[in-house]
């Protein structure tokens, strides 16, 4: 299991964007399960007019969570990046505690098929996505 700082610190200088943006908690990395856990407190900034956060943080934080668990699963000879995410939103949230998980189902030998959770104040799942996350070498 990866230290909690020293997996938040190395997705921040990835420049995952709510890993460096937001007041993250620290993450737990199972490197068996491939999984990535993140915990976060949203506040009302992410809120729209009605107090509840706007679907696109949301989509940000899966998002990050699924590139996460790809970055910790293949290492840092790869820069793996999200190229589709398809999104479940299962309930409107206000601010308060989050936490969001994301995992590696299956590596192929250029993408990693993903999957995240989202979950909101209370622990009611508000999100639920599965994304494909390519292998970028830096060839093009």
């Amino acid at each position: 299991m990866a230290k909690p700082v020293a997996v938040l610190a190395l997705l921040a200088d990835r420049a995952l964007p709510t890993f460096g943006r937001m007041e993250l908690q620290p993450a737990r990395f199972d490197a068996e399960a491939r999984r990535l856990s993140v915990s976060a407190h949203i506040g009302a900034e992410f809120a729209d007019g009605r107090g509840v956060v706007r679907g696109g943080f949301f989509a940000a934080v899966l998002d990050d969570v699924m590139t996460g668990a790809a970055i910790l699963t293949l290492g840092d000879e790869v820069q793996p990046r999200l190229v589709t995410q398809s999104l479940d939103y299962l309930c409107g949230a206000g601010p308060g505690e989050f936490t969001a998980e994301g995992w590696v189902v299956s590596v192929g030998p250029d993408y990693c098929l993903t999957r995240a959770e989202l979950r909101g104040p209370g622990s009611e799942l508000a999100a639920l996505a599965q994304g494909v996350v390519v292998r970028n070498t830096g060839d093009g």
